[in-house]
């Protein structure tokens, strides 16, 4: 009882306070905001990543970097969409799609064939279908005299969109398939109808379509008047009635196949609407270069520093069996392997510094996730010099093992920086 008349005293009082000072509590809640908010002096700009892609000469490293600052560029789009800015908004966009079309395009220059860098069109293809999404919401909510400038760079990024799923999906190439047996043949070489023209002493009437076709292989015998008469109006009418179902079964096969034709165009175009329209809350989804069992205990892990363990754990897991691989090559998916592994090795790297930082910003206790990147990572790029220096097979995995250097020096880079920004364990005093 006396707590519950204390607790109504409080509240009276804050109420009071509240009513002399009404400034008060904003004051002191963003003063707190302020203070809890992570100091990441370290995280590049929009102007440093700008500057980074536009003078980045590797593919590769020119789509991450577009990731990144794709990521801060929707996020400018975002509060200047809430303050009702639209010219900024358009500046932000037309920008983006200019360097949306410079990383396909240097992505398609180096790499033409997209399965040797799936993971990189498909990162470019997730982000860019993000943009168009967010893009679609921001017209819908923009004044009308906005609304010409932003559809045309909606529709500048559908057609990149549709160009990168072109080269993930190419269309197989059509192969020309034999007449079936029941289709009817051609009037030049209809055989004729009845038995008496079967036989080798008869000969196709005058006046028939065989005569008559430039194309003919035989030409009939010129017939006298009266024969001429009598065959050429039967034959005639025959020739153009099988003509006529000819051409009416024609008809009706090219419909068909039309038909099959959508029906399949369909089903694939929601078969990759389906698997692409996700965003970017599939973080612990299933990747491409997870198994269903891993990626179910990415799902499963409780905490931050349990999934940041896995992803480096797996990664471990690639490295090792890429070794394997160049030591005892298989005999027909050799190169297959060896640049599935490695870009699954950077993926989970890569999964496993973006898992660092979140874990940063929101001040949790990661160090012990953070000391197994910073020790493992050393050990990983002590094994891909090692393979660097071997060059055994290297032709096959040379963009890949450059990106999987490169990933692997961020990732220690990174650590050194988080070590310092992290939480400090709780320290637990002796009573």
């Amino acid at each position: 009882m006396r707590l519950r008349v204390q607790c109504g005293i409080f509240i009276i009082a804050m109420a009071l306070v509240y009513c002399m000072h009404p400034d008060l509590v904003p004051r002191v809640s963003a003063r707190l905001i302020s203070r809890r908010a992570p100091s990441d002096k370290s995280k590049p700009t929009p102007s440093e990543l700008q500057n980074r892609f536009d003078h980045e000469p590797n593919s590769v490293h020119k789509a991450k970097i577009f990731e990144k600052l794709s990521d801060e560029q929707l996020a400018e789009v975002r509060h200047a969409s809430q303050a009702s800015d639209y010219n900024a908004v358009g500046t932000i966009m037309e920008k983006y799609r200019d360097n949306a079309r410079a990383a396909v395009d240097a992505l398609k220059k180096e790499h033409p064939n997209a399965e040797h860098q799936i993971n990189g069109y498909k990162q470019l293809q997730i982000h860019i279908r993000r943009a168009i999404r967010d893009l679609k919401e921001t017209v819908l909510l923009a004044p009308d005299e906005y609304k010409p400038p932003l559809q045309l760079v909606e529709r500048d990024l559908a057609l990149i969109d549709d160009e990168l799923l072109q080269s993930l999906f190419p269309s197989p190439p059509q192969s020309a398939s034999p007449p079936p047996e029941n289709q009817p043949m051609s009037n030049n070489a209809t055989p004729p109808a009845n038995s008496e023209a079967q036989s080798p002493s008869a000969q196709a009437p005058s006046g028939t379509a065989l005569e008559q076709s430039p194309g003919g292989t035989a030409q009939a015998a010129p017939a006298s008047p009266a024969e001429s008469n009598s065959h050429t109006t039967p034959n005639s009418d025959s020739g153009s009635q099988q003509s006529a179902t000819s051409s009416v079964e024609g008809s009706q096969e090219k419909s068909d196949m039309n038909i099959q034709d959508c029906i399949l165009t369909a089903v694939v175009t929601c078969g990759i609407a389906l698997s692409t329209c996700g965003d970017l809350r599939a973080q612990f989804e299933q990747k491409d270069y997870l198994s269903p069992m891993e990626s179910d205990k990415i799902r499963d892990a409780e905490t931050t520093n349990d999934r940041l363990k896995l992803f480096v754990t797996f990664a471990d897991d690639r490295l090792k069996k890429f070794q394997y691989e160049l030591q005892h090559p298989s005999a027909n998916r050799h190169g297959e392997m060896l640049n599935g592994l490695m870009n699954g090795y950077v993926g989970c790297l890569d999964d496993a510094a973006d898992l660092m930082q979140l874990g940063i910003e929101k001040q949790e206790n990661i160090r012990s996730g953070i000391d197994l990147i910073n020790t493992k990572a050393k050990e990983f790029l002590e094994a891909l010099n090692k393979i660097a220096t071997d060059k055994v097979d290297i032709d096959i995995y040379k963009d890949n093992l450059d990106d999987a250097i490169e990933g692997t020096k961020d990732a220690i880079t990174d650590s050194d920086k988080a070590k310092k920004s992290v939480a400090p364990p709780p320290v637990r005093r002796k009573s």
